[in-house]
Formats: C-alpha cells, structure tokens, sequence
C-alpha cells in the first residue's frame, strides 16, 4: 500500500530542462569545457548524466562547483518558471487523497518554496536537499530511517535515469515520467518499475498499486 509519494522537483514537476541547459553552457568558459549545442539537445537526453558530462569535457572534480553555480543563477529564473501542465492537479488530488508528498532537489529550498509560492502548489509535507550529485539514493534511504517509514509504503516519481537506479539501490519503487529531462528510451534502459506520458497517470499509477 503505498501511502508516501516523492516527487523529483526539476523536470518532473517544472519545466526547465531549457533554463538548465542554457546554465551549463553559460558557464563552459568558466570551466573550460565544451558547450552542447542546441541542435544535439535531443540526443543529449538519450545518454547518462556521466556520459554527458564525459562527452562535452566536464571534469569529474569540476562538477561539484559547477552546480553550485547553477543553482545560485537558476535561482533568479525560478519566477519565470512554468509547471508541468495537469501537475498541479496530480498534487491536490493526491493530497485530498491522504497520501504524504514529499519533494526531494539538488536544489535550494528557498528556490523551490518560492515557486511552489508563486504558482499556489504548497502541497508539500516536507522538501529534502539531495546533497550528492550521483548520490539520491543516500537522501531516500535518510528519509526512510529518520521517519522510520516502509519502504514498500513509498514510491518515487522522477524524470531521470539516475532515479531509477537510485530508488533500485534504496529498494523503492519508482514511476518515471517521458515528459523530463531524459527520453523514455534512455529511462527503459534502467528498468523502472512504471513509466507514464502524462501527469494523471500518476494517479491512475497509484491508485492501481493500491487496489
């Protein structure tokens, strides 16, 4: 029975895979990297965060400040940001429903307080900071101790194929969602236990398990 649900914020819930990629490349020469061009932005969303960053020259040691970077300059975008379309409506629905929502992000929580404030989806029991780049799965399974919760009583919803393998490493379930930051061809390579095309889905997801 599940009774928790954590939603990923960026790609699941906003729409900013366009503001995160325009980032990375604003701060290339910073970093001396290679810039992604737009044209491949496509093809970019087929391979893995580690073969992105392989293929455009990221250092591994470089990443840590790089994303600190972008969070402080995404944070001036937040007001500008738009929500999934039907998102909103997942959330009240599944609040009204009973069920505990959880936010987890490598972003800051004054960044995602302010624009779950400006678009009215305070629907949120509590948000958790993923500190690690290639670590969400050290978050959940935090999250599980601290609240002494089931892990079977919890299921995951991301746009990514680091999230599936860290819900598989944390012995969640997880629903992916195509309409992120990764293909679904990319996100089937890691084996999610479901993967929807539109937000409602994720309730008939759920209420599904729960029959």
């Amino acid at each position: 029975m599940i009774k928790t649900v954590i939603f990923d914020f960026d790609g699941t819930i906003v729409e900013s895979g366009q503001v995160v990629f325009d980032l990375f490349n604003s701060f290339a020469d910073k970093y001396k990297y290679t810039k992604m061009p737009q044209e491949q932005s496509d093809y970019i969303r087929t391979i893995t965060f580690k073969e992105r960053f392989k293929k455009f020259n990221v250092p591994l040691w470089k990443i840590p400040m790089l994303t600190i970077d972008i969070v402080k300059k995404y944070k001036e975008e937040i007001p500008h940001l738009e929500p999934i379309d039907d998102i909103k409506s997942v959330l009240k629905t599944l609040k009204e429903s009973g069920f505990q929502l959880i936010l987890v992000s490598a972003n800051s929580q004054e960044n995602i307080k302010k624009f779950l404030k400006l678009n009215d989806m305070d629907y949120f029991d509590e948000i958790l900071r993923s500190h690690r780049f290639f670590g969400r799965h050290i978050t959940l399974n935090s999250y599980v101790k601290s609240n002494s919760v089931q892990r079977e009583n919890i299921i995951f919803v991301g746009d990514e194929h680091r999230d599936i393998i860290a819900c598989k490493k944390s012995d969640i379930k997880i629903i992916s969602v195509t309409w992120g930051y990764d293909f679904e061809v990319l996100l089937q390579e890691a084996q999610p236990d479901y993967i929807v095309k539109e937000p409602l889905d994720i309730v008939r997801t759920i209420e599904g398990i729960n029959k």
